[in-house]
């Protein structure tokens, strides 16, 4: 998912200095793990807003498992607050800045043109939870874990080595930027023993390659069917015992 951090309120505030009516969209998804963009998120923005001297026309938080980058489900929520929008002088996106982008194409193709701010820092994707997430991947477009152990370099290395540890690491396996933090390369080193494996280290892969990261990417897939998926989601909700 998405990690995030919420931007300083006068960071915010100063994107609407010059702003009086507001629509608020939350995110039902990474924004509301992380506490930057759920229903209490959204409320607590409105309250501070309105204390500011802005009038918040809408407060849209998406229920949760409802992402805003995800349009097929975001658009039913953004639909029923259309007027308010159209109305409104900018927009405040509490999610990352995807989520922000995918509402305000939608806009557009709704003939829509409204400034819209994040309110959010998107940090990159973690893992793990409930409490503690760390970086996991950097979305490189050619996954390497396959050849690190399943340990990704890219992201566990701060210089992102791809070829071994650098020399600093330190005698106790601990990485020269960051004494505390385990070396990447050490970590791939004990897995690798320990799955009786150390030998995959000699082998010599091929180049990474990066034109894969060239942005902006795209992607074309068959559409789910919503519905269905939903139904699918129901009953496993319901088998969870919850009503």
């Amino acid at each position: 998912m998405m990690g995030q951090v919420k931007k300083p309120l006068e960071e915010v505030l100063g994107y609407l200095e010059k702003r009086k009516k507001i629509v608020i969209i939350g995110c039902g998804g990474c924004a509301t793990i992380f506490h930057t963009g759920g229903k209490e998120q959204v409320k607590e923005m409105a309250e501070i807003l309105e204390k500011e001297g802005k009038e918040v026309l809408a407060q849209i938080p998406l229920p949760f498992g409802v992402f805003c980058c995800y349009l097929p489900m975001s658009s039913i929520f953004l639909k029923q607050h259309i007027e308010e929008i159209e109305n409104c002088d900018a927009i405040i996106g509490m999610s990352c800045g995807d989520g922000l982008q995918a509402v305000r194409h939608f806009l557009e193709e709704q003939n829509i043109f409204k400034p819209v701010y994040p309110s959010n820092d998107a940090l990159g994707f973690f893992g793990e939870g409930p409490s503690k997430f760390m970086e996991k991947c950097m979305g490189c477009g050619e996954c390497e874990l396959g050849k690190t152990a399943g340990i990704c370099p890219l992201t566990q290395c701060p210089k992102g080595l791809l070829n071994g540890p650098c020399g600093g690491t330190r005698e106790d396996g601990k990485c020269e930027v960051d004494p505390d933090k385990d070396c990447a390369w050490y970590l791939i080193y004990k897995r690798l023993e320990k799955l009786g494996e150390i030998k995959e280290l000699y082998r010599i892969n091929s180049p990474h390659n990066w034109k894969k990261a060239v942005r902006p990417r795209k992607l074309e897939v068959e559409p789910i069917d919503l519905m269905e998926k939903l139904k699918e989601t129901k009953k496993v909700i319901e088998s969870l015992g919850i009503k």
